[in-house]
């Protein structure tokens, strides 16, 4: 079974949260190495492990409905949180984790380092994008230009600071609130995709309406000592419609919890890169984080629990064509961000249909 944490004694969890008890079970210690021991505790949904936790989610022939058709599983107790295993072909995948690291997380769009000005001892690089710098600190792009002094420099715009990028409407943290006046455009490719998955849930809870507009999109950027505490999402207007959440990279232990931080059971999720994940209904207020990320050596998935080439998304399954190829130089750097980083992509829609 899955080990949760339970409120034995009250003297144990003392300004504690059960939240942050199971995170700190789960999470990477300072200094300490990648690990797999504990791997088997984990809910995965691409493997028989815990199959009393685990449940099929039956979609009947849609016809004419818009909806995902590949396998798709639900959570015991967790009514309205669905999970559809390696949903994302390997090419969209690509296709995703290059946006996020080039055009995601650059001007219009806005990231946690514009809120703060650079200090005097940083180089302000608001013209060199981070992607543009991260090959060059990482020896993937010619770096002859650049002197000593101005290579070891700290950069005010780098990846060693980013750990978030908004698209569509930013969050006004000081108004506490979204606004008109403060949005970038919404990428077609994620408008796409997160429909396809919402209108599948809405579709599933007996929803009166499965319209659904994506308007909203923050991208996490986790490195291997990153960690994203217990949070609910509930700063967006329109509660009834779910959250979609993509990964890919490094694969990661999601937490999911209960309304509130000390609600029990606190269930360890295994995310894979290409899953998708949805929060509706029920679920849509839940408690939820990150643990560590792990490594990619994984136990190997089972063939029947994850979509046949025909089921997986890809651009040409959503309408679009995929930009142009990318470099050799970029290729190669891309691959090697993704072995290092998560990337986590959650969009939702912000107002009502109304």
């Amino acid at each position: 079974m899955v080990q949760t944490l339970t409120m034995e004694r009250k003297e144990e969890t003392s300004g504690i949260s059960a939240f942050k008890r199971v995170q700190s079970r789960y999470k990477r210690q300072a200094n300490a190495p990648d690990r797999l021991d504990d791997v088997d505790e984990l809910v995965d949904f691409s493997r028989r492990l815990l199959d009393d936790r685990v449940e099929n989610v039956t979609l009947p022939d849609y016809n004419s409905i818009n909806n995902y058709h590949g396998p798709l599983h639900s959570l015991n107790g967790f009514p309205g949180f669905l999970v559809a295993p390696q949903a994302l072909s390997e090419s969209l995948q690509t296709e995703l984790s290059f946006a996020a690291v080039s055009t995601y997380c650059e001007p219009p769009h806005a990231t946690n380092i514009d809120s703060v000005p650079p200090k005097q001892s940083e180089d302000n690089n608001r013209d060199e994008s981070m992607w543009s710098l991260w090959k060059q600190e990482n020896c993937f792009d010619d770096e002859s230009h650049l002197s000593d002094a101005n290579r070891s420099k700290r950069k005010y715009r780098s990846f060693r600071k980013l750990s978030w990028a908004t698209m569509g409407y930013h969050y006004d943290w000081t108004q506490r609130c979204y606004h008109e006046g403060a949005k970038s455009p919404m990428p077609t490719i994620l408008q796409q995709l997160s429909q396809l998955f919402a209108t599948t849930a809405l579709w599933l809870e007996g929803s009166k309406s499965t319209s659904y507009t994506a308007s909203a999109c923050i991208v996490n950027y986790y490195s291997q000592k990153s960690l994203m505490g217990g949070h609910t999402d509930e700063l967006e207007l329109a509660l009834d419609k779910p959250i979609v959440s993509i990964s890919t990279g490094r694969p990661a232990i999601f937490l999911l919890g209960g309304k509130t931080k000390d609600e029990t059971p606190i269930v360890p999720i295994l995310v894979r890169p290409g899953d998708v994940m949805v929060m509706g209904g029920d679920s849509r207020l839940r408690y939820h984080g990150m643990a560590r990320l792990l490594p990619n050596t994984l136990p190997k998935m089972e063939t029947d629990r994850i979509p046949t080439a025909n089921q997986q998304i890809s651009a040409a399954s959503l309408g679009l064509t995929y930009t142009k190829d990318l470099s050799k130089v970029d290729e190669q750097a891309l691959q090697a961000f993704l072995s290092q980083h998560r990337i986590n992509i959650n969009v939702r829609q912000v107002y009502p249909d109304e």
